[in-house]
Order: structure tokens, then C-alpha cells, then sequence
């Protein structure tokens, strides 16, 4: 081969490394400029989170509310009764038993009604009522 032909192959090598260097450069400038319009972005919807959380924040806590009834299971109200199943049902039909509230299937009663029952019937008749 003759010097030219090699100097022809050579700076055609050059040229075609240039142009690899050069579209290497092109991707990774366009990978770095992908790469923070992205970070940007996110910065923006952050930003725009940030508020709506800050805007809502404006508003004034509340305190969670305790229940003011609290109810109790068949079970519950048999044990505090101090008395069987059959007999508080007995005295529901009677209406010597406080009413039980049915929720689907299940029977459940207010807890202070049951206390109130409890005390009227602590209550004995003492000599002078007689």
C-alpha cells in the first residue's frame, strides 16, 4: 500500500472517531439535559404539593370526638346485669328490661341505660317507705 492510500484510510479513521467522540458528546449532553428538565419537574410538582398541603393546613384542627354512647353486646349486658339470657329477654317482653337496639342481627344496648336499670333496682325499700 502506498503512503497516501494509508493516510487516506487513517484520516478517514480519524473523521469516523471524531464523528463516534462527537455524537457520544450530543447523547450524553442530551441524557444530562433530559435529565434535568426531569429533576425540574418534580421540583415543580413538590412545590405545587407543598402548597395544596400548606393551603389545606389552614384550616382548623379538629379534635377527634369521643363516642358518647357506648354500646354493649348481649353478652356485655348479661355480665353487667348479672343475669341470664332468658331471663333479661323474659324481662324485655315484660318491660322491666331496657330495650336492645338491633343492628342487623345483633342486639346491643346503650351502656348508661343498663347503669340506670342497675340503680333502680339497688334501690330497697327502706321503713319509712313502707
Amino acid at each position: 500500500m502506498s503512503r497516501k492510500s494509508e493516510r487516506r484510510k487513517a484520516q478517514a479513521r480519524q473523521a469516523q472517531e471524531q464523528a463516534r467522540a462527537q455524537a457520544e458528546l450530543q447523547a450524553r449532553e442530551k441524557a444530562k439535559a433530559q435529565a434535568e428538565t426531569q429533576r425540574q419537574e418534580e421540583a415543580q410538582k413538590e412545590r405545587q404539593e407543598t402548597r395544596k398541603r400548606n393551603e389545606t393546613d389552614k384550616r382548623p384542627k379538629l379534635k377527634p370526638i369521643k363516642p358518647t354512647i357506648q354500646w354493649l353486646t348481649t353478652q356485655e349486658t348479661m355480665t353487667l346485669a348479672q343475669t341470664s339470657r332468658t331471663t333479661m329477654y323474659k324481662k324485655i317482653k315484660a318491660g322491666e328490661f331496657p330495650q336492645p337496639i338491633k343492628i342487623g342481627k345483633k342486639s346491643l344496648w346503650v351502656e348508661s341505660e343498663i347503669n340506670d336499670w342497675i340503680k333502680d333496682q339497688t334501690k330497697l325499700p327502706t321503713s319509712i317507705d313502707i
